[in-house]
């Protein structure tokens, strides 16, 4: 749409949505009319640079337990909902090899690593959701294992 060259990336939907499109002619007549779209543009694109950058840190730097860790906080960051106590539950149903595919290990690891922050209660199932029952020990593991 900006640069007029295909797409980089693919997104899958985890929820029903709505869709619009707007043409890359739509598009540049309407930032003509409203240059101050292109700072909007230019922070959002910094945004996401920087979230980039952590992921391919994340990705490249830390363990399989770290990078788990990771990712179970950046899904409670967006589907989570506080239940009191403490605890968090995501708000997808999400299953080990969905988590381990998004984490980049393989599932095995993944389910080792789920296994046993469900047996020291870092984690827990409840009716196909995964509930983060201890998030301030889930945060400390991800960044003891980033240093």
């Amino acid at each position: 749409m900006i640069d007029g060259l295909p797409r980089s990336a693919s997104v899958v939907a985890v929820r029903s949505a709505k869709l619009s499109f707007l043409s890359r002619a739509a598009f540049i007549a309407f930032a003509r009319k409203h240059p101050e779209l292109y700072e909007y543009l230019v922070m959002l694109l910094a945004a996401r640079l920087r979230e980039t950058d952590t992921a391919i840190a994340v990705g490249s730097f830390l363990p399989n337990k770290g990078r788990l860790a990771c990712t179970l906080l950046e899904l409670a960051g967006n589907f989570g909902q506080d239940v009191g106590s403490g605890r968090t539950v995501i708000r997808q149903k999400i299953d080990q090899s969905d988590l381990a595919a998004m984490t980049g290990i393989a599932r095995e690891s993944a389910n080792r690593i789920i296994n046993d922050w469900q047996r020291h209660k870092i984690i827990s199932r409840l009716s196909g959701y995964y509930c983060i029952e201890n998030k301030d020990q889930l945060q400390h593991t991800a960044e003891l294992l980033a240093y």
